[in-house]
C-alpha cells in the first residue's frame, strides 16, 4: 500500500504533463495519501498565490478523487517529526520531502514519486510516476 507524494496530487490536474500516468496509477491497489502530502499540497497552493476559496476547491476535488480510490492516512506525530529531522539531516532531503519519506516509512516503506531524492533512503522503495 504505497503512499503518494505531493507531486502525484498535482499530477491529478488534467493540465499536468504526468496526468495520464497518474490516472493510470489510480488503478493500483491500496493507494494511500498521507496527511503530510496534503499539508504540503496546501502550502504550495498558498505559495503560488491561491486564495482560500481556490484552495478549498482544490481540496474538494482531491476528496472526490480519494473517495473513489485513495485512502487518507494520519501519520503526523512526535515520532514522525523526529524521523523527519533525522532523514533531513542524514540524507539532505528538504523539509517536506523528509515528511513524506517519514510518512512512507511509517506506513509500508513505499512512495509513489518521480523525485529521485527519495532513492537516497535505503529503507524506502520509490515507484516513479
Amino acid at each position: 500500500m504505497p503512499v503518494v507524494d505531493t507531486e502525484f496530487l498535482f499530477a491529478l490536474n488534467p493540465r499536468d504533463k504526468r496526468h495520464a500516468k497518474a490516472l493510470e496509477m489510480l488503478s493500483m491497489e491500496n493507494l494511500k495519501v498521507p496527511d503530510t502530502a496534503l499539508f504540503e499540497f496546501q502550502a504550495v497552493l498558498r505559495a503560488r498565490g491561491k486564495n482560500a476559496r481556490e484552495i478549498a476547491q482544490a481540496m474538494k476535488a482531491l476528496k472526490y478523487i480519494f473517495s473513489k480510490k485513495i485512502k487518507e492516512v494520519q501519520t503526523i506525530s512526535i515520532d514522525l517529526f523526529i524521523l523527519q529531522a533525522e532523514i533531513e539531516e542524514k540524507y539532505g532531503l528538504s523539509y517536506f520531502d523528509g515528511l513524506i519519506a517519514a510518512s512512507a516509512l511509517s506506513v509500508d516503506g513505499v512512495v509513489i514519486s518521480s523525485d529521485k531524492d527519495f532513492d537516497r533512503i535505503e529503507e524506502l522503495k520509490r515507484i516513479p510516476i
